[in-house]
């Protein structure tokens, strides 16, 4: 029986939809699992600052040579590669893919690339999707994340050809619940980890316990659901109550 790939998870996208956000949730996830992971920023934005003190974040830019750190990456023994992508630059991305034969190298090292995808309410990230799955097709798996912030219903997404598109290659969506936005804004403002947010007294403890609440349930929609678990290397059976892991 062969082993599950490991997994270079790309989080890609329209700007300001979240990639970072979902980011820092799997960082705390992959942390509460006990995998070894590496994280990298592709963004100019440092959103994810925050969780230096749990895990190296190392800047990274595969248009200018980054390749080459993550083929060392691949021959390494962590669990999972992460990387933060800029928003946009779909073209870009997928051609940097082609030119170095990413889908090769991954597979020749015993790798599968999971694009982690968070849409808002826009049309603009249903167009960035269904480019996306046109060019990339079944190379690659797909993790789909209802951002809530920007929409309750998504109906323009669960319409769209793109929907049954994301089906036939066997990908999958979760949800992201809203934050309120003063949680959100104070945890940004004093650029903490989600997971440190309970144990931080100097934060209002409504503000503390919605982020409780909100991070808990995308943790449970990960978990619960086999395909996005599996495409994103989070393969242990543990309910989320038994991970040694508090906030």
């Amino acid at each position: 029986m062969s082993l599950s790939p490991r997994r270079l998870i790309m989080t890609v996208g329209d700007s300001r939809v979240g990639k970072s956000t979902v980011m820092r949730l799997l960082i705390d996830l992959f942390y509460a699992q006990k995998k070894l992971i590496r994280i990298y920023d592709h963004d100019t934005r440092y959103k994810l600052a925050a969780y230096s003190q749990t895990v190296p974040i190392e800047n990274i830019d595969f248009f200018r040579g980054g390749t080459d750190i993550i083929l060392e990456e691949f021959k390494g023994n962590c669990d999972a590669i992460a990387v933060d992508m800029p928003g946009q630059y779909l073209d870009k991305v997928c051609q940097y893919i082609y030119k170095v034969h990413l889908f090769k190298l991954l597979n020749d090292c015993g790798w599968r690339l999971t694009f982690l995808h968070p849409i808002s309410h826009r049309l603009d990230c249903l167009e960035y999707l269904e480019q996306l799955l046109e060019f990339i097709g079944s190379a690659a798996d797909y993790v789909v994340v209802k951002n809530q912030y920007f929409d309750k219903q998504f109906s323009q997404y669960q319409r769209s050809p793109v929907y049954e598109k994301l089906a036939r290659f066997n990908g999958t969506d979760i949800i992201l619940k809203e934050l309120n936005k003063y949680s959100y804004e104070t945890i940004e403002s004093m650029g903490l980890p989600y997971s440190a947010v309970s144990k931080h007294l100097e934060i209002y403890s409504v503000y503390r316990a919605y982020t409780y609440r909100w991070a808990k349930s995308f943790y449970s929609a990960v978990i619960n659901n086999y395909t996005a678990k599996n495409y994103l290397g989070l393969t242990k059976s543990q309910r989320l109550e038994e991970y040694e892991y508090t906030f």
